[in-house]
């Protein structure tokens, strides 16, 4: 009789079967109640194939069935510590899986103007995350630092959503961003609203979204607004206005227009302790939209040369206001005519 169910056993399965144990090394007794289980078994096989066959083929049916309870019995013994293993493994990894981390840090608040808001939302120094909805309240307005230098100042009455380190969306209001001196540069600024993208290539710029109406004004450098249809570029002293449903309006705007003034009253704190005369006067006619000139080369080099020592502050006060105050303290003055900011001598 031939048994269609030992088919697929060869000789070269136990070798290979073989072979695989004594890889697997030193495998541990299976207990006495497992071996007497299969022990049973196989006398239980021996019995019932005696009834259906004599001599050599009861024999062969016997051989057959402990040949493949001893393959039972090596391969338990090899699964079993591999099971245990396995299990150890998996509680490792769950007992030392690391904590998720916060979202990157988008901003620093720099500086807050809070016409008696009595639950002040921020305070200098606190950090804006990726994720988070930035809202100012009527007299309210925020000056951040972004992870490049740039400063973002956030108007009254505005609401910002945080989407990047480098991109957000202006639901309302107005916001004003000043990416630096780096024109054209890689990876500008990317404001979104609900009437088109403003994208900035190195400049000064504002962007008001209020009524259906995008308002976009650039003091220095250049933007680019893109919305469902049309493509714009807006460059130094451009205004561009997109209505919903309509064209788009261009108007003309001065660096020093009183426009700016809210922008002004939002700039970022200029630490002027340990810096020179020269780097203050470049901050506060970039702060103003003037040019800096000087009466000579003789009164610049004497800019560069005053350092202000660490009690000098002028915290609390406008970039105008600084002006004033400063120039009062040293040997130069100015005036101001027109876009022009000129630097003399007393």
């Amino acid at each position: 009789m031939t048994d269609d169910s030992d088919k697929s056993v060869h000789p070269d399965d136990d070798a290979s079967l073989g072979k695989l144990l004594r890889l697997a090394g030193e495998r541990p007794d299976i207990p006495l109640s497992i071996e007497s289980r299969v022990y049973n078994r196989v006398q239980q096989e021996w019995r019932d194939s005696s009834a259906q066959a004599t001599g050599d083929q009861a024999y062969d049916e016997v051989h057959k069935s402990w040949r493949r309870s001893a393959r039972r019995k090596n391969l338990l013994r090899w699964l079993v510590p591999a099971g245990v293993a396995m299990t150890a493994v998996i509680a490792v990894f769950l007992t030392t899986r690391p904590e998720a981390l916060p979202p990157p840090v988008a901003a620093t608040v720099s500086r807050v103007v809070n016409a008696g808001q009595p639950d002040a939302r921020y305070s200098e120094g606190s950090v804006i995350r990726v994720g988070e909805s930035v809202a100012t309240a009527a007299g309210e307005g925020l000056s951040l630092l972004l992870g490049r230098g740039e400063s973002l100042r956030i108007d009254e009455n505005t609401a910002l959503q945080v989407d990047g380190t480098d991109h957000f969306t202006l639901l309302s209001g107005r916001v004003y961003a000043d990416t630096g001196l780096y024109v054209y540069r890689q990876g500008g600024l990317v404001i979104d609203t609900p009437l088109g993208t403003v994208t900035d290539v190195g400049t000064q710029f504002s962007v008001a979204a209020t009524d259906g109406v995008l308002d976009v004004a650039v003091r220095e450098g250049r933007v680019d607004i893109r919305n469902e249809s049309e493509t714009y570029a807006a460059r130094m002293g451009d205004r561009l206005t997109i209505r919903s449903g309509q064209g788009a309006e261009t108007g003309r705007l001065d660096a020093h227009d009183t426009y700016w003034s809210w922008v002004t009253e939002l700039a970022p704190r200029f630490d002027i302790s340990n810096r020179s005369l020269l780097d203050f006067l470049k901050w506060a006619a970039r702060e103003t939209g003037r040019e800096l000139q000087f009466d000579s080369d003789e009164t610049r080099m004497q800019a560069m040369g005053l350092i202000f020592p660490d009690s000098v502050s002028i915290e609390g006060l406008t970039p105008d206001e600084a002006l004033a105050s400063i120039l009062s303290t040293t040997a130069v003055q100015y005036r101001i005519e027109s876009d022009k900011v000129f630097i003399e001598k007393r």
